[in-house]
């Protein structure tokens, strides 16, 4: 996972150098991370992790496909490291999940609640109706 570092112009917030173009780069980032977990999914719908770092501690996590048991040990493993480096902002695409169950909540859940624990911003895109009452999320 790498950025470009060369930005430009950077703005500061709350003792983190930011680039002032993050709205771009988060777009930017969700959508390589849904790129990276796209082919992994296709076919038999197997789950699918994209992840993408985006600057000083931002990170897009896309999910893709039906998560069984397998897939939500991978990610579990996974989400130690997207914690480590998502000090700052986490935004997790859920709009390509085929399949989500109580097990994939749990590791959801756990991940948001270390993150915003931390401090940081956690953002969910998409979650399937019932994951989003799962976490406490309301679509509009």
């Amino acid at each position: 996972m790498t950025i470009d570092s060369e930005a430009p112009v950077r703005a500061r917030t709350a003792d983190v150098d930011l680039p002032a173009d993050l709205p771009e780069r988060r777009r930017a980032a969700v959508a390589e991370a849904v790129l990276q977990a796209e082919p992994a999914s296709t076919g038999n719908r197997r789950a699918a992790v994209g992840v993408r770092r985006y600057g000083p501690g931002c990170v897009a996590l896309a999910l893709r496909g039906r998560f069984d048991r397998a897939g939500r040990e991978r990610l579990r493993a996974l989400a130690a490291e997207v914690e480590r480096q998502a000090r700052t902002e986490l935004v997790i695409d859920l709009s390509g999940l085929d399949h989500c169950d109580a097990g994939l909540a749990r590791v959801l859940a756990r991940l948001r609640i270390r993150c915003l624990a931390r401090e940081a911003r956690v953002e969910l895109h998409d979650p399937p109706e019932a994951l989003a009452a799962e976490l406490g999320q309301f679509r509009l």
